[in-house]
Order: structure tokens, then sequence, then C-alpha cells
């Protein structure tokens, strides 16, 4: 969707597009980066704490599994970004899953 050639960091596969449909997605969405499964799609390059943030969502999909995605989907229309657990728990001090 955006050109990007994908590269392994951390046991994922992270695509880094500013141009095409992922750029133009993330950024109208307000994301900075996205992460389906092992696979984390991002506007520029990340940063440290960008990067925690999505490795935790990574583990996140690793417990819920198919479930991740219309759990984040229902938490996000329901509760907002900020209010939303998953999010939460990918914060600096995730709590929800030890």
């Amino acid at each position: 969707m955006s050109g990007a050639m994908p590269r392994r960091r951390d046991g994922c596969f992270l695509y880094v597009s500013d141009r095409g449909v992922a750029h133009l997605v993330l950024t109208r969405r307000g994301f900075g980066a996205i992460t389906f499964g092992h696979v984390i799609v991002s506007n520029a390059e990340p940063t440290p704490a960008i990067w925690r943030h999505e490795l935790r969502h990574v583990a996140q999909y690793e417990r819920l599994g198919l479930a991740f995605l219309p759990l984040y989907l229902w938490y996000r229309a329901r509760r907002g970004y900020l209010d939303h657990p998953l999010e939460r728990d990918a914060s600096e001090a995730p709590t929800l899953f030890p």
C-alpha cells in the first residue's frame, strides 16, 4: 500500500512509509504507526517510545489473537483513544496484561 520495503526488527516486520495509501491512512487518522500482528507500519522512523508502544500491541495480539482487532475497534468506538484499555496498556506503564 505504500511501496515501502519491510525490514525485520525485534521479531516484527517494520514498514516505514512517507507516501502512498498507508501514509495517507495513518496521517488522516492521526496515527504515527499501526500494528497488525507482527507487522508495524509507521509514517516515520519510530522513536524508542513509539517502538515500545507498538511492541506492546504486538504482545496484545499474541494474547488476544483474532479477537484483537474487533476488540480494539469496539473500545475505540465506545471509549475513544485516551480511555481505550489496549492503548492505556500500551502506554509506558502497562497494567492490563502482566
